[in-house]
């Protein structure tokens, strides 16, 4: 069911399973990238782990293998160490797409996307993460005045802007804003302002076209 009090942030069910560890990876870069200049929402995470820990302590202890320790230590000297600085806040300043959840996907930034003309005005770059289905997780360039057919979800559906805005029946939502929407909710969003408007989504099952036009398109995004 809709949330409408989490407009322009990520529901309270997705942030309690981004903090268990429920979504799949697509999904948790979205909101990773989203936590990276939001108090709100990254306050509103450590209150979730802090109360699974506290769950935890209710659980009854498992017994653990002999071996679990020499194990645990042999997997992680084949990991490979990370290469990336750690992310710092972000400033109201601070380009989305340089954010450390976002940035390993990204080598050359937003400017360096090989985009893929979709339809006129329409471009995306898949970008590979984990997920219920190839191709979960995307970028979308929409260019001023182009207008996405009207459709549902099926499923849940995660977006984050990164560049410009666009505007729906919810309002104007613009960089950094998150929608977080599943299969009560319909739109048609249009992109406003005088640049692209990029968008970062992960969906977690196909979107449900009412129009013929956006049934026919359908194939050729792979939305």
């Amino acid at each position: 069911m809709s949330d409408r009090s989490a407009h322009r942030h990520p529901r309270s069910e997705t942030l309690a399973l981004y903090a268990a560890g429920g979504l799949d990876e697509a999904r948790a870069v979205v909101v990773a990238t989203h936590l990276t200049i939001c108090d709100e929402c990254r306050l509103e995470v450590r209150d979730w782990e802090a109360l699974g820990g506290i769950a935890l302590e209710t659980v009854e202890p498992a017994p653990m293998s002999d071996n679990a320790l020499t194990d645990f230590w042999a997997r992680a000297e084949g990991a490979e160490p990370a290469t990336l600085p750690a992310s710092l806040r972000a400033a109201n300043d601070f380009p989305l797409e340089a954010a450390q959840p976002l940035r390993r996907y990204l080598k050359n930034g937003l400017d360096g996307v090989p985009w893929k003309t979709v339809a006129p005005g329409l471009a995306q770059h898949i970008l590979q993460a984990e997920g219920y289905r190839p191709g979960v997780l995307r970028l979308l360039k929409i260019a001023p005045g182009v207008k996405i057919p009207v459709h549902g979800h099926k499923d849940n559906e995660v977006t984050l802007i990164l560049r410009g805005a666009y505007h729906d029946h919810l309002g104007v939502f613009q960089e950094g804003d998150f929608a977080d929407l599943d299969e009560d909710d319909q739109h048609a969003p249009v992109a406003i302002g005088d640049e692209d408007c990029i968008c970062l989504i992960a969906t977690s099952a196909p979107l449900a076209f009412k129009s013929v036009v956006g049934k026919i398109v359908q194939p050729f995004i792979g939305l």
